[in-house]
């Protein structure tokens, strides 16, 4: 009985996973990932209260641990540099498992509680170059200049996660990006600091 209910979860939860990336949270149905699923609408609310907690039964448990991870390889980046370009793709490997719910959380969630995530992701890595370039620069940068980086990068690893590369090629676009990062850094901080000391 208990296998039963877990596999009729399961059933919903991948139903609804592409009904989500299909039509976006406001406009997914009900209706239809039971249908998808093969699962009566009563068997769906005996699992999940209502769509958000259908949503968060699938995104929550990946959220945790992409946070997770984040902050680790912050913390990491921050101590030792050359880490940098090898913790992207790492951090991708994951991401790219996850590459449904991922489009789904960046694009697709409006009218979810997770409608601000993107925003919420940005300001995460915003805090990580302003961490990152105030420990080279000893000084305080451009917030303005660390905001429109950190969408930079975010935008170019949605690029990557939305085409429909293998698992190989988007992890090398990865690690040649972030290569690619190290070098605009480095002189980035050359001009930073020719800015500073005069």
């Amino acid at each position: 009985m208990m296998k039963n209910k877990e596999e009729t979860m399961q059933k919903i939860k991948q139903a609804a996973l592409d009904e989500f990336y299909d039509k976006g949270y406001a406009k997914a149905s009900l209706r239809t990932i039971c249908n998808r699923a093969g699962v009566t609408t009563g068997a769906m609310y005996f699992s999940f209260e209502n769509k958000e907690a259908l949503l968060r039964a699938i995104l929550e448990p990946l959220i945790e641990n992409y946070e997770k991870m984040l902050a680790e390889y912050m913390k990491i980046e921050m101590e030792n540099q050359q880490e940098s370009a090898k913790l992207d793709v790492l951090l991708m490997q994951f991401i790219l498992k996850h590459r449904k719910e991922t489009i789904i959380i960046m694009e697709k969630a409006q009218g979810s509680c997770y409608e601000g995530y993107r925003r919420k992701i940005e300001k995460m890595m915003e805090q990580s170059f302003f961490a990152y370039y105030q420990s080279r620069l000893k000084v305080s940068p451009d917030e303005g200049l660390m905001k429109l980086l950190a969408r930079q990068r975010l935008d170019s690893c949605l690029e990557i996660i939305k085409e429909d590369y293998d698992m190989q090629y988007s992890l090398y676009l990865v690690e040649q990006t972030g290569i690619y990062a190290e070098g605009g850094t480095d002189r980035l901080i050359q001009s930073l600091e020719k800015l500073h000391s005069n």
